[in-house]
């Protein structure tokens, strides 16, 4: 395993770097942090409010000139406008210790976007008001008051990755889990909440209790007399067609899995070995034609579907059955989806991810049967598609840290990550993090997803978070008009395009509408020609969500028909007219491209017929209403409800537990099976002749935690198996009175040794949460004994 999380540079430091820990450090320190402490302090009188107060030392020479920042995911930038206030009482000092000798900081920005970063987003870089020496082998406080973006609850969100720069040098500052203190931490109460959550959800749980031992539950399963034993010299006789894409998958993988050799052939009316059929009853699977049925029998499994996908679904589930036993009962399997979306989200802008990476999270897609991959290729830290007539995408949006225009952004520190288990040594400020996907590598992610039945969903998020586009083309998308201030929940107060000059002669509308035009159907172009059944053609998400209510405000370019309009309003409009600029594409976002904060839809929106999905981010309690709306008014919809399927959110409320918490405090494996019963809720409140509208449900992993590889794995497995569960079983099965099978599903992911992780392990080699006790970590103990 290698040691380095990414190939980076590293400018000359003020100390030396050791490898192999997650901070540069040196024997003597230019500086030594000695405590952190952050929590509600005398003054913090709001709810959001909190403060911080770092302790430190000057263990080297003294510095006159000096700027001293840290990573934490919340704003010390100050913005007080008619519509926002954020930070209005902050106040940031340096003092000597125990001294009233003080200096106010002053959060540090540029003066233009095509200036070298300083302050951005969640990196802070502060600076002293006038002089004020680091002297040497002095005890210094800084305090960071009165913030109120909210309070820290684990190491996910406290300050990290400090450090300080002198003129072009750059000191990364070392802290460890023991440097923290969080005042309003309380460990014993936390454990009691996790222990009373496990045993309330386990108590909660509906009686069913599956026949079989099979993630996400057949809809029948009927048992037979006799077994058919696998063994080589097989055969496998593909009658359905003659693409023998998936027969061969039947082969390789019982390669794999058993040490069985076997063969593929198109000889007609077999009777044994492994039989692949048309299914003529189509009622049997009520027409899906994702559907399967699985007959074993003696000397003989058939397996009939309509087509390859169905094939391929029942291939997922004859091989768990073949992992826990090469000799299959006879048995007659009987199963279709219940949603014909079942997604997974995954953040490429905020932290990228090889090709290799992906094609592991495919493969688990797959053995979930969920059909899409939604990617998240462009953000304000990045944007990860590498068009040829674009190279500046490659030279500077995908490009960040100090010294590079894109400053440091999403930073984690690699020692307060326990999901750091190979001591991997994470980017800091003077890290240069990059990665593009050439064009090469989306044919070959593209075709290696189609042939596990997965379509790729690209998006493009706009018009807000799009900084890192608006760094890579400034002369198109900086309108000189613009003069308003504003802030984004991410803390940029410059990532908006220019949406008021689309497609018009104002100020640079000429040249931002070619770009956005040419950016958007190149990219598009990219996943056309898609071979699964669910796949649309010149399909892009613009994204479309968390414009600041401060964007535009003082835009002189947003006059007539934009005068008027709110900021969202503003993006919404931008969005219609994009789409009837390019009527050739079907353009898909989150529900704010269509519909208000509350539930009704915008005045000037993208029109249901060419609208290819949209995915609602709200928790259940919002989600439902707006969902209800958007359906009834035609419009596809995918539920991605925040409490239950965002999946970079943390476990549980621990401390140690990677990942936010502003949705839920237990983001857990039982809440993204919860989303059975929300769906079931959100159907039931829509019109009939609407709730076919209702596409699905999707986890996302959002990236801005998800350093590595091994941490994507970490939040996305076991939930992937609520989700899976959720979005393909039955609701007879998965919501019986508003109660999920959660003992079930528990019992079939197992506790290590067998069950549906264990599977995972085997065959992916997947470090999943719990390893290497399965579910054990999410059930009473009792559930899961320890050997």
């Amino acid at each position: 395993m290698k040691k380095i999380a990414l190939t980076f540079a590293v400018l000359p430091l003020l100390i030396s770097c050791s490898s192999g820990n997650s901070s540069s450090s040196n024997t003597t320190p230019l500086i030594n942090i000695s405590s952190v402490t952050v929590g509600k302090m005398a003054g913090d009188t709001q709810a959001s409010q909190f403060s911080t107060v770092i302790k430190f030392t000057n263990g080297n020479n003294k510095l006159s000139n000096w700027q001293f920042g840290f990573y934490m995911p919340r704003s010390f930038d100050t913005v007080v406008t008619t519509q926002q206030s954020v930070n209005p009482d902050l106040l940031m000092q340096i003092c000597i210790e125990n001294s009233t000798s003080c200096a106010n900081l002053k959060y540090q920005t540029t003066s233009s976007i095509t200036s070298q970063d300083l302050s951005a987003g969640y990196t802070t870089v502060l600076a002293p008001e006038g002089s004020f020496i680091l002297e040497s082998g002095v005890n210094y406080v800084v305090n960071l008051l009165h913030n109120n973006q909210w309070n820290a609850g684990n190491y996910s969100a406290v300050p990290q990755n400090f450090f300080i720069t002198s003129g072009s040098q750059v000191s990364n500052i070392p802290t460890t889990t023991t440097t923290y203190q969080l005042l309003d931490y309380d460990a014993t109460a936390v454990n009691i909440q996790i222990n009373q959550h496990i045993n309330t959800i386990w108590a909660n749980s509906n009686s069913f209790i599956e026949s079989v031992n099979l993630i996400p539950s057949p809809v029948t399963y009927v048992a037979g007399t006799g077994s058919y034993t696998l063994q080589s010299g097989l055969a496998i006789h593909n009658e359905l067609n003659t693409d023998n894409t998936v027969a061969n998958f039947y082969r390789d993988d019982l390669a794999k899995d058993l040490g069985i050799s076997a063969t593929v052939d198109n000889q007609p009316n077999v009777t044994s070995g492994i039989v692949i059929k048309q299914l003529s009853d189509t009622t049997l699977i009520a027409n899906n034609p994702e559907g399967y049925q699985i007959a074993i029998g003696n000397g003989v499994i058939y397996v009939y579907a309509l087509n390859n996908t169905g094939v391929l679904y029942a291939l997922q589930s004859l091989r768990q059955l073949w992992n826990q036993n090469s000799t299959l009962a006879a048995a007659t399997i009987t199963d279709y989806p219940r949603f014909k979306y079942r997604g997974v989200l995954l953040d490429t802008a905020r932290h990228f991810f090889s090709v290799a990476e992906i094609k592991v999270l495919i493969d688990l897609a797959l053995a979930h049967k969920i059909n899409t991959l939604h990617m998240h290729f462009a953000d304000d830290e990045g944007t990860r598609i590498g068009l040829a007539a674009y190279p500046s995408i490659k030279s500077v949006a995908d490009v960040r840290g100090y010294p590079n225009s894109i400053t440091a952004l999403m930073f984690i520190q690699g020692n307060l990550d326990i999901t750091n288990f190979n001591d991997l040594t994470y980017p800091q400020y003077n890290t240069t993090y990059t990665g593009t996907y050439s064009l090469n590598d989306l044919a070959e992610l593209v075709s290696y997803a189609n042939k596990r039945g997965i379509t790729i969903i690209p998006e493009i998020d706009t018009p807000g978070h799009a900084r890192s586009l608006i760094k890579a083309f400034p002369d198109e998308l900086v309108d000189p008009n613009d003069k308003s201030d504003f802030i984004s929940v991410q803390g940029y107060t410059d990532d908006v395009l220019p949406v008021c000059t689309y497609n018009s002669t104002t100020s640079v509308g000429p040249k931002f509408t070619t770009l956005f035009d040419n950016i958007f159907n190149q990219a598009a172009t990219i996943f056309n020609n898609q071979s699964t059944l669910y796949a649309i053609n010149n399909e892009i998400s613009v994204g479309g969500d968390e414009v600041s209510s401060g964007a535009w405000t003082n835009d002189s370019s947003c006059s007539g028909q934009w005068a008027n309009l709110s900021a969202l309003g503003k993006s919404q409009l931008f969005f219609q007219m994009f789409a009837a600029k390019n009527p050739n594409l079907k353009i898909s976002g989150w529900q704010q491209y269509i519909q208000t904060d509350e539930t009704a839809l915008g005045q000037n929106v993208v029109p249901a017929a060419q609208a290819g999905h949209v995915w609602i981010w709200n928790t259940s309690t919002g989600g439902i209403p707006q969902a209800k709306v958007l359906a009834e008014s035609g419009y596809p919809v995918v539920l991605d409800y925040a409490d239950e399927t965002y999946f970079d959110l943390a476990y549980n409320p621990a401390i140690t537990e990677p990942g936010f918490t502003w949705a839920t405090g237990f983001s857990d494996t039982q809440a993204a099976l919860m989303s059975a019963v929300s769906a079931t809720q959100t159907v039931n409140q829509i019109a009939p002749a609407y709730q076919q509208n209702i596409l699905g449900l999707e986890g996302t992993l959002w990236a801005e935690n998800l350093a590595t590889y091994e941490h994507m794995i970490y939040m996305a497995l076991p939930k992937m198996a609520g989700l899976a569960e959720a979005g393909w079983s039955p609701a007879t099965i998965t919501d019986i009175n508003n109660q999920v099978n959660w003992q079930s599903l528990s019992i079939r992911l197992g506790c290590g040794q067998t069950g549906f992780l264990a599977y995972l392990n085997k065959l992916f080699a997947v470090h999943y949460r719990g390893y290497p006790n399965g579910i054990a970590l999410e059930v009473p103990s009792s559930s899961c004994p320890k050997n």
